[in-house]
């Protein structure tokens, strides 16, 4: 579609006088063609089942899903025995550079030592009512120690009269949980990060700290715990800074 002046509105004629006066090879056109969002069309296709309790259900005879073809799953949706939301998440946060494959590897060997700590430890425990209380579940493990390190608030910049102030607000759930995850990550970083010297030659690997840290984080120790109560010492204190929040 080619654009040409319109004469009931002259300043947008005149805008668009230089398109008429070009040569046809240098004239611009619009495309006024919707864009496929999808190569999937949605009469024939529908989403995948990605729930190994829906896949083990019979669908009932109303179903679309009986005479409709499935999308393709995911990466993090196929329903793998390790598949957990909170694992995939912390995937993606301690990616660094990019390389998603050995960020994978690394959270998944902190999780295999959890499991070897924790099952050592149910062997040498004699008494059968701790016992029974020891996690060996790695992924119920991360999750409780990912819940533990939750924020309550966070610390807001806020200029006003040219006065910056740190205020306190109240953070969702998802924000919480990555927040989380991005101080585990930046901690366990520091101490598997020091360079090598004379006195100290060899230093932890990153699976060894996050595996501690998530153990200490599940009976809510560790310094990403500390960093926590820091935070919410710091909106103790500003809370009279409150009044200044913005929703």
């Amino acid at each position: 579609m080619l654009l040409r002046p319109c004469p009931s509105l002259p300043f947008l004629s005149n805008a668009l006088s230089f398109v008429v006066h070009l040569p046809f090879h240098q004239q611009k056109t619009i495309s006024t063609s919707v864009f496929a969002l999808t190569v999937f069309d949605p009469r024939i296709f529908t989403e995948p089942i990605v729930s190994t309790e829906e896949l083990n259900k019979p669908l009932p005879p109303n179903d679309k899903r009986n005479y409709m073809y499935l999308k393709p799953m995911l990466f993090d949706q196929t329903p793998v025995f390790y598949r957990d939301e909170i694992v995939d998440k912390m995937v993606r946060v301690f990616l660094m550079e990019g390389k998603k494959e050995l960020s994978r590897v690394n959270v998944l060997s902190a999780l295999e030592i959890v499991k070897r700590t924790q099952y050592e430890k149910w062997l040498n425990e004699k008494d059968e009512k701790r016992r029974a209380e020891i996690i060996l579940d790695p992924i119920e493990v991360a999750n409780r120690a990912i819940l533990n390190c939750r924020p309550l608030m966070k610390l807001e910049k806020t200029i006003k009269a040219g006065t910056l102030y740190l205020v306190p607000m109240p953070i969702s759930e998802k924000v919480a949980i990555f927040k989380a995850m991005k101080t585990m990550r930046d901690i366990c970083r520091l101490k598997a990060g020091k360079k090598r010297n004379e006195k100290r030659p060899h230093y932890p690997h990153f699976k060894d700290v996050l595996a501690s840290e998530l153990l200490a984080a599940m009976e809510n120790e560790g310094l990403t715990i500390q960093a926590k109560q820091e935070l919410h010492k710091m909106c103790e204190q500003n809370r009279s800074y409150s009044s200044m929040k913005k929703f």
